[in-house]
């Protein structure tokens, strides 16, 4: 802002001095695409609507996978590299070894998805060796490319009738709901959003505090009622305006 206000003054005449650029100016992104619960059971209805062929797999693969990624909020990447070795569906956890932040981390599942995952593996890995990829379109060896990913979840997106556009719903933003769902959980239950907000944090692979807690801005922009809840744990760090206290 200052370098402007200096090339302003040069513009109109004035000596002015422009400050060197230290920082790189940050973009501003379009907020992540969250979907509504009607929106979340119409695209699932779609996924497993999909009728079994000879030539592909993605009526067996896709309900598994997309659930998945909404079921635990790990990124596309991750999923896609998981191996039989990172999943224990009796134990209820999944090893996420290939992280953005280059660091692993073990995640618990609820017991709905160990099962649906079990039931996959077996189905989907009658021969399984131990550094198969869970969810492959021809040879377990090779994972799903993410281009395939998102191609079919356009199309899963039309049939649903949830329009695609710019910024629009895409396959990270299963990551986005998996965060606000939990938060609007945690919330309805009256549990202490400062204290749980580590732990989302930590769950889903997050170097530090900032990305999570971005996902409250997105909670209470979709869900109003939770800008209450917020106040009464928060509102003590910015003090209302002597004229707006009682």
């Amino acid at each position: 802002m200052l370098r402007q206000l200096a090339e302003h003054a040069q513009a109109v005449g004035w000596t002015a001095y422009i400050p060197a650029a230290t920082t790189q100016v940050r973009v501003a992104h379009q907020p992540p695409y969250v979907f509504t619960d009607d929106e979340v059971r119409r695209l699932f209805a779609a996924i497993d609507s999909q009728p079994m062929s000879s030539y592909s797999n993605k009526a067996l693969v896709d309900p598994v996978l997309f659930r998945v990624l909404y079921g635990t909020g790990m990124r596309v990447s991750e999923a896609l590299h998981l191996t039989l070795t990172d999943v224990d569906a009796r134990a209820g956890t999944v090893k996420i070894r290939d992280s953005k932040n280059g660091e692993g981390r073990t995640v618990p599942i609820t017991s709905r998805l160990a099962a649906t995952l079990d039931a996959y593996l077996v189905a989907a890995h009658p021969a399984p060796e131990p550094s198969d990829h869970v969810f492959y379109t021809k040879a377990p060896r090779s994972p799903i490319d993410q281009s395939t990913v998102y191609l079919r979840f356009r199309g899963y997106l039309a049939d649903a009738g949830i329009p695609h556009f710019v910024g629009g719903p895409h396959p990270h933003s299963l990551r986005h709901g998996f965060a606000v769902a939990n938060l609007r959980r945690w919330a309805a239950d009256g549990a202490d959003l400062a204290a749980v907000l580590p732990y989302l944090a930590c769950y889903m692979g997050h170097a530090d505090l900032r990305g999570t807690q971005y996902y409250l801005r997105l909670t209470a922009d979709a869900y109003p009622e939770m800008v209450t809840k917020a106040q009464l744990r928060f509102g003590y760090v910015i003090p209302a305006k002597p004229e707006d206290q009682p």
